[in-house]
C-alpha cells in the first residue's frame, strides 16, 4: 500500500484572508456609529460623526481624518478602544491612524452673524447699495 502523499499548505494561501476595503468600510460606517452608541461608547460615536474614513491599505491600516481638533484629541486618547471596536465590528484586524485635518476644520467652522453679514455685504449688490447709500450696519 502506498502512503498518502503529504500535502503542505502555504499558510498565506490557506484561505485568502478578508482584505480591508475602504468602500466596504464606508458602506457600514453609520451602522458602526450606531453600534458604538448602543455599547455605551456614545461619546466616541459623537466624535466620529465629524470624522471621515480617508484610506485603508490592504493590510488593514485605516486612516480616519477628524475635522474638529477637540474630537481628534479625544479619539486619540481612546484609539486602542476604538481600534478594538472597529476590528470586532468589521471582523478585520484593523490598525487605526487618526489624523487632524486643519484645512477642513477651518472650512467647516460655524460662521457668526457678523461674519455672514460681512460676506453678504461683499457679495450682494443690493446689500452693498443699502450700506453705501444709507450707511447700514448690523445691529444684533
Amino acid at each position: 500500500m502506498h502512503a498518502a502523499p503529504e500535502i503542505l499548505l502555504d499558510p498565506g494561501a490557506a484561505g485568502l484572508e478578508k482584505i480591508a476595503n475602504l468602500d466596504s468600510l464606508k458602506v457600514e460606517w453609520h451602522q458602526f456609529l450606531d453600534h458604538l452608541a448602543r455599547k455605551t461608547h456614545n461619546f466616541m460615536a459623537t466624535h466620529l460623526q465629524s470624522c471621515e474614513l480617508v484610506s485603508c491599505s490592504p493590510a488593514g491600516v485605516l486612516e480616519i481624518a477628524c475635522c474638529r481638533k477637540f474630537s481628534y484629541e479625544e479619539l486619540l486618547q481612546e484609539r486602542a478602544t476604538l481600534q478594538q471596536e472597529m476590528s470586532e465590528f468589521y471582523a478585520l484586524p484593523l490598525q487605526l491612524h487618526i489624523l487632524y485635518d486643519a484645512e477642513k476644520d477651518a472650512c467647516t467652522k460655524e460662521k457668526t452673524v457678523f461674519t455672514l453679514f460681512q460676506e453678504l455685504s461683499q457679495t450682494n449688490e443690493v446689500v452693498r447699495f443699502l450700506i453705501t447709500e444709507f450707511g447700514g450696519e448690523l445691529v444684533y
